[in-house]
């Protein structure tokens, strides 16, 4: 796979989830991570993998990521600041969370469930939205609780594909913001309806709007998907040893069938507005659009998140991801970071092999793992080693 090179040189935390502080510099090649269980291991691939997504890895909250014990100050701040080289340059690219004013008489727990964080970005010491820093990191993660991602709620989906779309797709990113923008609007003009607190015809402007970021964001999902649908299978006859067929399937709220382009796509959820309207006034918010959709992955026709063995569910999930990394290559022409975060404890000899012979060629691979000896797939291969304990590094080398 060709593809030029993205790398993280530094990373910088303070107040991120259990590291009060921390510097640490990154290199080419393989590191592994190594530690007990709820030492920071975690954390670290997090914090890595924020820059390039601006949010959790995990779906956290973003006061979640703030470490408990900054909430005892006076004002709760956390930074993430990584130096990272990608095909376009030099990048230095920061991440803060921000709490407000402490309420009087609230400890420091209290403080820190009931506040909410602001997080602000920054590029090259110049501050940024959220939909311009996104995706100028290049990463792509594996955690073992990935295995649910199939079997989850639907959010889990969505959310994995928007990730993907985001990294690849200019644009998307901000497209996706101005669509949540537009439903926030709309919903609470449908809830103002059914309270006979607006009128009926006030929803056609809204409806117009939202059909036009709706079929944008579908579009997008549906050629990502796509393309991984065409990377996964061969990936997953390979880690998995069987002649068996691994595709996607994309569910949409709405009747679609086939569109020649996204205004016809627009149109028909314009259709789909009208067709339900009485039912989205009674119960005021918003019943179809891409917030609702779904995808499924079957396996010879087996829905694999209904289905499947742990086993068959992780080897596709796994397949996707690869498969994921391989697209990010060949979209943007830059290979990504890959983070692995305890994945392969759950894989046996031959699956951590063909995993790991995928990722080898990558420019730089971090693996956190609570084993200490991984020889059985490194073989002889050149690895940096970071031991973590309570959120400080204990030995590098």
């Amino acid at each position: 796979m060709r593809g030029r090179p993205i790398l993280v040189r530094r990373l910088k935390l303070s107040n991120f989830r259990n590291y009060a502080g921390l510097d640490l510099c990154l290199g080419r090649g393989v590191t592994v991570v190594d530690g007990r269980n709820g030492q920071g291991k975690t954390n670290l691939l997090e914090a890595i993998y924020l820059m390039a997504i601006g949010r959790s890895s995990r779906g956290a909250a973003d006061r979640q990521m703030v470490r408990s014990g900054a909430f005892e100050d006076f004002l709760a701040h956390a930074q993430v600041v990584g130096e990272a080289v990608t095909s376009s340059g030099g990048l230095s690219l920061q991440v803060d969370l921000s709490a407000g004013e402490r309420i009087p008489g609230a400890s420091g727990e209290a403080w820190h469930e009931a506040q909410r964080v602001q997080k602000t970005f920054r590029v090259n010491g110049v501050p940024k939205r959220s939909s311009d820093f996104v995706g100028l990191l290049k990463a792509v993660m594996f955690a073992a609780e990935d295995v649910d991602l199939l079997s989850g709620p639907p959010t889990l989906r969505r959310r994995y594909l928007d990730i993907l779309t985001s990294q690849i797709t200019p644009g998307f990113a901000r497209e996706a913001q101005d669509y949540q923008r537009v439903l926030t609007q709309r919903n609470h003009l449908l809830k103002s309806i059914r309270e006979r607190a607006a009128k009926e015809s006030e929803l056609e402007f809204w409806d117009v709007q939202l059909s036009i970021h709706a079929a944008r964001i579908i579009d997008a999902r549906l050629r990502v998907m796509n393309a991984l649908d065409e990377n996964m299978d061969p990936i997953h006859r390979e880690l998995s040893g069987l002649n068996q067929t691994l595709s996607l399937k994309y569910s949409p709220s709405f009747e679609t069938g086939h569109y020649e382009d996204v205004r016809d796509l627009s149109k028909m959820m314009l259709d789909g507005f009208r067709e339900i309207r009485r039912r989205e006034i009674g119960a005021g918010f918003c019943l179809i659009g891409p917030h609702r959709d779904d995808f499924s992955a079957k396996l010879d026709g087996m829905d694999v998140g209904s289905f499947a063995s742990r086993g068959q569910a992780r080897t596709a999930i796994l397949a996707m991801k690869l498969g994921e990394a391989q697209l990010i290559g060949e979209r943007v022409r830059d290979k990504p970071v890959m983070l692995l975060d305890d994945v392969m404890s759950e894989l046996d000899e031959d699956r951590r092999r063909h995993v790991f012979d995928r990722i080898r060629d990558y420019e730089q691979v971090i693996i956190t793992t609570a084993e200490t000896d991984l020889s059985d797939v490194m073989g002889d291969l050149p690895v940096r080693r970071i031991s973590i304990d309570a959120g400080r590094v204990v030995a590098s080398g």
